[in-house]
């Protein structure tokens, strides 16, 4: 199972947001000290023991203590506007010098930065002429130069996608939390499934469906390279790093060459045993390396098995690659009536993959216990008509592009509106619910025709 503590403890993983909406990732190792630019610093022994989600205030050099949450004003309506102010640098009194001077007193703790932001204002000549509105939004943006404080965020989806969003968004193919959230809700994840994903997003998809999951189930991750790209994972801490999940048995890798050629890739790493003899003969970084050759050869196998088993109960498609290409390999493994999901940045990617798989099809074979009895007396004719009748396939129904959209909104006291700026793509999810098909079965009945109004008042 895969534990998210509430508490920061140490070497945990934090998310710290900035007075200026910067977040930053950082790693709590024991006895040192973070720096936070103009912000200042701190020791991370004084986090542990802390809950997540708290705003923290740097009030001494390198000392922090828990901010209490400001309550929301609520502003009274007025007749007076901003609409003759003039925004120039001449309406702040204090001179550049003088402001220099209260950055450097609140770096060296001899000044809050609320007292800075006070006498900012009171050397404003038109704070004093905006509105209550202008007001609160003078202080807010001052706010962001001024405050040392910060907020420990805990690493969850939201977080993490975010902070990948901002810092290398071509990375994870720009997928944002709700297209995340959106597959997952399609793709009924729930603890205690098996699942087959291809992300190339850098495991954020995966880090996102283990923590829904929340380590009870089996997933089996398909990567392009020889080993798989991580690095995402590592932002939920230690517990979510592949050596770890591997090691608990929740996730199995393959490589596209070991999905392609499994036989060739078990053949590969082969390797004789060993009698006890020449084990005690071997030196002891040459025996664990065949220890570690034998032990990677069974986990191997153990997954190839696996996958060749196949009934997954849904298939999630994250790659850069052409969708169909991937799926005519993975979609036979996929169980009946189970999800299917591909995930684009772009439109029109899925509107072709769309349109190729509205022809897909696949045969699939039903082992049924025949009775030979019935089956000695029939002719050669009646065998074909009678296996054509019984055979089945494999197709898709209920295919959809789905676009993400979400427009977010601030929510204050007289003053929800949604926000100006906003992402302009979200990303596209194709959907599909794989099922079986009878070749030979024709529906056909007959049904009461619906008489007339009429003639029906008549026989009345």
């Amino acid at each position: 199972m895969l534990k998210s503590s509430p508490i920061i403890q140490e070497n945990s993983p934090v998310f710290v947001k900035l007075p200026s909406e910067n977040v930053r990732f950082i790693t709590l190792k024991p006895n040192n000290t973070i720096s936070l630019g103009k912000f200042g610093s701190f020791y991370t022994n004084d986090l542990y023991g802390k809950t997540y989600d708290e705003t923290f205030e740097i009030y001494e050099p390198k000392k922090i203590r828990v901010l209490k949450t400001r309550e929301v004003q609520t502003l009274e309506e007025e007749k007076k506007t901003n609409q003759e102010l003039i925004d120039c640098r001449g309406n702040q009194l204090m001179s550049q010098e003088e402001i220099d001077k209260l950055r450097k007193q609140i770096k060296e703790g001899g000044l809050r930065g609320e007292e800075a932001i006070r006498q900012l204002t009171s050397k404003s000549l038109t704070f004093d002429q905006k509105t209550q509105y202008a007001q609160a939004k003078y202080v807010n943006r001052k706010g962001e130069k001024y405050l040392q404080q910060f907020r420990a965020l805990r690493p969850c989806l939201e977080t993490v996608t975010e902070y990948m969003l901002a810092h290398d968004p071509y990375k994870i193919m720009e997928l944002t939390a709700d297209c995340s959230t959106y597959m997952m809700t399609l793709g009924n994840a729930q603890p205690g499934g098996r699942y087959l994903v291809v992300d190339e997003t850098g495991c954020l998809f995966l880090g996102s469906l283990l923590e829904r999951l929340g380590g009870d189930s089996k997933v089996t991750l398909i990567h392009p390279n020889e080993q798989p790209n991580s690095s995402c994972l590592e932002l939920w801490g230690k517990e979510y790093t592949e050596e770890s999940l591997v090691e608990k048995g929740i996730l199995r890798t393959l490589n596209w060459l070991q999905v392609v050629g499994p036989d060739e890739a078990l053949k590969d790493m082969y390797m004789d045993d060993c009698s006890e003899e020449q084990l005690s003969e071997m030196k002891l970084r040459h025996r664990k390396r065949y220890e570690g050759r034998k032990a990677s050869y069974a986990r191997l196998q153990s997954t190839l098995e696996d996958f060749e088993k196949g009934n997954f109960d849904a298939l999630f498609v994250l790659s850069n690659h052409t969708p169909m290409s991937v799926l005519n390999l993975l979609l036979p493994k996929v169980g009946s009536s189970r999800p299917v999901l591909v995930y684009s940045p772009y439109q029109q990617v899925l509107i072709d993959t769309h349109h190729e798989l509205f022809k897909w099809s696949h045969p699939f074979e039903m082992t049924e216990i025949k009775n030979e009895e019935t089956t000695k007396d029939e002719s050669a004719e009646e065998q074909e008509l009678r296996i054509a009748q019984d055979a089945w396939i494999e197709k898709l129904i209920m295919l959809d592009i789905h676009e993400i959209r979400t427009r977010p909104y601030q929510v204050l006291p007289e003053r929800t509106h949604p926000f100006m700026s906003v992402r302009g793509d979200m990303g596209y999810v194709l959907s599909g619910l794989k099922v079986l098909s009878s070749v030979g079965t024709v529906a056909a009945g007959r049904f009461p025709k619906r008489q007339k109004q009429g003639s029906a008042n008549k026989k009345k």
